[in-house]
């Protein structure tokens, strides 16, 4: 992936229409906008040049995460801290939602967690809906994404799939499940960590990953 495929797909979700109910984190109309799209753009470059060889698709931003972040299932206070192991996040990324710590995410706290003590290196983390859903009149709420919303996501997958060439896929939650399949990609299910199924799915993740 080039600057320029970076730029293009950042661009592409930027251009994703919202609605009363669905924030776009990267819109050019929204005053965080230009940090998220930042944000993301690093991360995806600095991601190509690591040549990750696990693409793991969750379903959605969340209100706490991805929201504030724009990095898949990535809390500001998680990206601000950065992860010593891999040299990831840190320098160069900034929070948008005005906090100096950042807004923390349980469900980024696990997956970050998991991937701290089980995998050799990190995998490239992708939202199969790139937006917000939320209840109406609720911003800082969550929903599941509707199918329609789900079809929106799921015209970025090839992109994504072909910009870095993963070997192994993994889907985490039905949501993803759902896109991936209906895109003819194949996908090893995980169970999403949310409501309770955080052990199921860090044994899940230290199987896909072949320990």
């Amino acid at each position: 992936m080039t600057a320029h495929n970076v730029t293009a797909l950042v661009e592409w979700v930027a251009a994703l229409p919202g609605s009363e109910t669905l924030f776009n984190p990267y819109s050019l109309d929204d005053p965080g906008g230009a940090i998220r799209r930042a944000n993301l753009a690093r991360y995806l470059e600095d991601m190509h040049r690591r040549q990750p060889r696990v693409l793991m698709v969750f379903e959605a931003p969340g209100y706490r995460g991805c929201r504030w972040s724009g990095i898949p299932v990535t809390s500001e206070r998680i990206m601000l801290r950065g992860i010593a192991r891999w040299g990831l996040f840190g320098d160069g990324y900034r929070a948008s939602s005005g906090q100096p710590e950042g807004v923390a995410e349980m469900t980024a706290t696990i997956l970050w967690s998991a991937l701290i003590e089980h995998a050799v290196e990190p995998p490239l983390i992708w939202n199969s809906v790139p937006l917000h859903p939320h209840q109406p009149g609720q911003p800082m709420s969550n929903r599941p994404p509707t199918l329609e919303e789900q079809r929106m996501g799921a015209g970025l997958m090839g992109p994504v799939m072909e910009a870095f060439g993963c070997a192994t896929v993994l889907a985490v939650g039905r949501t993803a499940q759902r896109v991936l399949a209906e895109q003819g990609i194949a996908a090893i299910p995980l169970r999403h960590p949310s409501q309770g199924g955080k052990p199921e799915f860090v044994r899940g993740l230290r199987e896909a990953l072949g320990e």
